[in-house]
């Protein structure tokens, strides 16, 4: 249940509103921020977010951290609710599996013979001096904007499923879903997650370390770390046949 739900019609950045707010104030429970035109809004690793006016979500939550909860599963639970969003949406000829997670927590829908970005996510975490106090989750999804002449595998819900969807109904549903999520106690969060990883167990090519390196992503551990198993390479004498890695250290290659 959502405790609070501001809304300003622009802002730079949702993320950096709702800091701006803990700073300011200490959350009882789930606070959303929604706005209708982000203009700064930031991906991972400082990518920028675009978004068009009144035609896509922006939106940020904010949670008071609870008793046992990990980072890594909660990129996990923010994913799944997200995902779950999207799913309500699913036109009656497509499989769930037309949405999927790719790791740590872009959401892709399948359309025209391919997966393509429809929502990005950004994990931020507020410390009060030593102590883990808040969480904000920042989201963006593409509802009715133009994505496919774009030079990113990129889509919106209206092109990629013809639907017509309310972005501020939209921003509601995300912020209870999320909710919802991260306050369920003991559900098969690992489980759901491994069930909508994209590309699990599929040969691909990364980036790691500055070098493209062929191999599948196999699972993620409860730390959130990805354990890759790598294709012998002649030309890449030091490569381990399998290792876990950090999300930030691992690129995929479109």
């Amino acid at each position: 249940m959502i405790w609070q739900h501001h809304h300003l019609p622009q802002v730079s950045s949702t993320n950096r509103w709702a800091f701006e707010w803990l700073r300011m104030n200490v959350p009882q429970g789930p606070v959303l921020f929604t706005t209708e035109h982000q203009t700064e809004g930031r991906g991972q690793r400082e990518r920028r977010w675009s978004s068009e006016a009144g035609r896509d979500v922006c939106l940020s939550v904010a949670f008071p951290v609870q008793d046992g909860w990990k980072p890594a599963e909660i990129n996990m639970r923010v994913a799944l609710a997200v995902r779950e969003t999207m799913l309500k949406h699913l036109p009656a000829s497509h499989s769930p599996q037309a949405v999927q997670v790719k790791w740590p927590n872009d959401i892709l829908l399948w359309h025209a013979g391919e997966y393509r970005k429809v929502a990005g996510i950004l994990v931020e975490n507020m410390w009060r001096g030593s102590q883990w106090a808040a969480a904000v989750v920042g989201v963006g999804i593409n509802v009715d904007s133009s994505r496919l002449t774009r030079s990113y595998p990129a889509v919106s819900l209206t092109e990629a499923w013809n639907v017509a969807v309310d972005p501020a109904t939209l921003a509601r549903s995300v912020g209870e879903h999320l909710a919802q999520r991260l306050s369920a106690v003991g559900n098969a969060t690992s489980e759901d997650y491994h069930e909508a990883l994209f590309a699990r167990g599929e040969t691909r090519t990364f980036v790691v370390h500055e070098r493209e390196w062929r191999g599948r992503l196999m699972e993620i551990n409860e730390e959130g770390l990805g354990r890759f198993e790598w294709e012998v390479q002649p030309e890449l004498a030091d490569m381990p046949p399998a290792e876990w890695l950090p999300s930030s250290e691992v690129q995929w290659c479109w």
